[in-house]
């Protein structure tokens, strides 16, 4: 009897199905192995959750083929089963799902390399050459010409038939869907950036503090121990020379290493930065940046062995590292660690996972920790490793308040006269200026004063953010883009009555140029970097200061090491703190910390300027004083009265439907059923709603939103799973997507 094998298929399905496999494939399948397996008399991609055992296989279809070559390296290897089923279990994800979810696009068939043949079985290709005219491409056409060739020579790329066969592309395409062969993609391996984009010296010695913080991490790389370390540093402390050191460390002992960024323009940086300390062929990049093929060779080099450091976003927490011995995960507190789509995955916590799966330490390291990593630390569950110092002698800037209530007309609507002033000295002074804004385009919304309705996207009910350098309307949800309307939509006033409301960087840099003409202004936010390419030359213009006053987001104020910048300004800190969630005070204080962090790096100190209509507010009191205990005192003592994260687990539920009234049964019917599985299973736990969500429709669904909070998450997952098992299926045209410890719930 040929044996039998258990695997996970890449589809919603939750249980293993069982197939049998064939003597000679049976020796090169192992856990994670890629195989196509028939589902309903279709191939479909499945993971082998083992090698194959003996056991009854009757009435088992066989395993079609096996995706991952024999003698060559898994695209995912079985070192990470352990870690992929765990995570899995955690998400409330399908495990091959999961699986597949994690790979590159373009690699969920064979191996990269040209086309492949036969694709279909041997009998069928048989037939077709005994003259069997209904099976295959008729004799002489191009396709059969091709088929030809490949029974000579299997696999061919498709460069090297293209001379013979213009239409190389399609005609593969064609023949492929028939099932005659198997398209695959050329991996495209190249040096991305190879450069930092500012020179970073190795430092002559390590501060005691980064020395200490090595003398902890070492050892564990060696032992092959998991630690999990928070290495709480403030701005400018040497953190990124606590992470290369570790790397060097991992690779001395013959491990590998995975260094990850929440954006990527700190992936550029740590990217140039590695390749420069430890060489160009030694590290892969893994980040959305990159083109498919690109991300797929980036992936091959690894899964192979060739680079023994990785860097990159989120996504790159499930690079294909068999020996991995360290992960260093930077600004873990940035909320762009956490995926909002598909597998709704943290990566902090996937590091966390997976260094404990593979026994490595992990160096989470960040200048304001999540309230959550905060708390986990002061419990024991994390080591706590502290850099209290600058580098190079650098002390923390000088802080300081402008309430807007009382600080008279603003200067363009948004600059207050302390802060015009503040500017004006420090580039006459030779320093550079960044003004922080979180909010790009050029206004929120566009409203006609005379109904006073605003411009909104027809399949949200959101507004439509002005972006007028790109003559456009703009959804930031779903990507609606429409050219700014002539008249009023609803009553059909001309374009002299629409005006914009509120404020984006795009006009504060507009404005600015008006205000401060003999300046050389710059913006750095995702319309002015919509590559990594444009990016990387924003932060260049910048680092090299060919720029005087540089207006962004976010994505400026985190993790570069800038030190041209004498001040930072924040032009509105109660944006963060307006949003009705219970986290807004700690994106406020990260915010401005952050932002804060990029002045005075080197040289003489820096200034920041923080313009607010609520300035004793504890976050930007502690902010201004530089004093992270007493915020996160107070967070915590907020949090633990309300029953909110760190002191309690959240599951966000959100049913989505083209119909209002049947997304608002299903979302009441599985809220009754998990209320029903909560008083059975943990009656400390509450079931809120159901309840229409923020956003109450996007991308033309409607969407309600159940949130369930547990003391545990063993008592979330059980609850889950019994009240979704009650409830069934959402009724056709309704989809449910769970998200487990939400950061929105918008």
């Amino acid at each position: 009897m040929p044996p039998r094998l258990d695997v996970a298929l890449a589809a919603p399905l939750w249980r293993p199905l069982s197939y049998a496999v064939a003597p000679e494939l049976a020796p090169i399948i192992r856990p994670l192995t890629r195989l196509l397996v028939p589902v309903r008399g279709k191939p479909r991609l499945a993971f082998a959750l083992g090698a194959p055992q003996e056991g009854d296989t009757e009435g088992l279809k066989p395993v079609s083929d096996v995706l991952d070559e024999a003698g060559a390296p898994q695209l995912i290897p079985s070192e990470l089963l352990g870690f992929f089923t765990r995570a899995a279990a955690y998400y409330q994800a399908p495990l091959g799902q999961a699986l597949a979810w994690s790979l590159p696009g373009g690699l969920g068939g064979i191996e990269p390399g040209a086309i492949k043949a036969p694709g279909r079985a041997q009998a069928a290709w048989a037939a077709w050459r005994d003259g069997d005219p209904d099976q295959a491409p008729r004799p002489g056409t191009q396709g059969a010409k091709v088929l030809e060739l490949l029974l000579e020579q299997s696999p061919r790329s498709l460069d090297a038939l293209r001379p013979d066969f213009p239409g190389i592309t399609a005609i593969a395409r064609r023949l492929e869907a028939g099932g005659w062969l198997s398209l695959t993609h050329k991996p495209v391996v190249k040096d991305l950036i190879g450069r930092p984009i500012l020179p970073e010296p190795e430092p002559e010695a390590y501060s005691d503090e980064q020395a200490a913080a090595l003398a902890q991490i070492e050892p564990a790389i060696k032992d092959h121990t998991f630690r999990p370390f928070l290495l709480y540093g403030i701005t400018g402390s040497g953190k990124t020379e606590v992470y290369v050191a570790s790397c060097a460390v991992a690779l001395a002992t013959g491990r590998q290493a995975l260094v990850l960024a929440p954006e990527i323009g700190l992936c550029l940086r740590l990217e140039g930065l590695l390749k420069e300390r430890f060489g160009p062929d030694k590290v892969a990049v893994l980040h959305s940046g990159l083109s498919p093929a690109v991300r797929r060779g980036q992936w091959l080099a690894i899964a192979r062995g060739e680079t023994p450091i990785v860097v990159g976003a989120r996504s790159a927490v499930f690079a294909p590292l068999a020996n991995l011995g360290v992960i260093c995960l930077d600004e873990e507190q940035d909320e762009s660690y956490k995926q909002n789509d598909r597998l709704r995955y943290h990566a902090r916590d996937m590091a966390l996972l997976r260094a404990q799966e593979q026994a490595c330490p992990v160096v989470l390291g960040t200048a304001t920790p999540a309230v959550t990593t905060y708390e986990r630390a002061r419990q024991g569950g994390l080591e706590t490793l502290r850099l209290t110092k600058r580098i190079k002698q650098a002390v923390l800037p000088l802080m300081e308040v402008v309430d807007l209530k009382s600080a008279g007309k603003l200067a363009g609507g948004f600059l207050s006269l302390r802060l015009k002033q503040a500017i004006e000295q420090t580039v006459a002074q030779g320093r550079q200026v960044i003004l922080f804004l979180n909010r790009r385009g050029f206004a929120p919304a566009l409203i006609c004063p005379s109904c006073g309705q605003r411009v909104g996207c027809p399949a949200c009910s959101l507004s439509l953010t002005l972006h007028k350098k790109k003559n456009a309307m703009v959804c930031h949800t779903c990507g609606h883009n429409a050219p700014i309307p002539a008249a009023c939509p609803s009553c059909g006033q001309g374009e002299a009555g629409l005006k914009p409301l509120g404020l984006g960087t795009e006009q504060v840099s507009e404005t600015l140029q008006q205000l401060l003409p003999d300046m050389r202004l710059g913006r750095l936010d995702r319309d002015a970097a919509s590559s990594p390419a444009q990016l990387r030359q924003v932060l260049s213009a910048v680092a090299k200061r060919e720029l005087d006053v540089i207006v962004g987001t976010q994505m400026l104020t985190k993790g570069h090491h800038l030190p041209g910048i004498g001040l930072v300004g924040i032009l509105l800190a109660d944006q963060a703190l307006s949003l009705p969630d219970f986290r807004a005070a700690e994106r406020a204080y990260i915010l401005l910390t952050q932002a804060a962090g990029r002045a005075g790096r080197e040289g003489e100190a820096g200034r920041v300027i923080v313009q607010t209509f609520d300035p004793h507010h504890h976050a930007v009191t502690a902010a201004l004083a530089h004093d992270p205990e007493a915020f996160y005192a107070e967070e915590l003592d907020e949090r633990r009265a309300l029953g909110y994260p760190p002191f309690a687990r959240l599951v966000g539920l959100r049913l989505e439907g083209a119909s209002e009234a049947a997304t608002a049964r299903a979302s009441h019917a599985l809220a009754r059923a998990l209320e029903q599985a909560r008083a059975k299973i943990e009656p400390r736990a509450a079931v809120l709603g159901p309840a229409p969500a923020p956003i109450a429709r996007a991308a033309g669904r409607w969407r309600w939103l159940i949130l369930l909070k547990s003391p545990t998450s063993s008592a979330a997952a059980e609850i889950l799973r019994l009240g979704r098992h009650r409830a069934g299926p959402p009724p056709s045209g309704v989809r449910l997507l769970v998200d487990v410890d939400p950061l929105s719930l918008i």
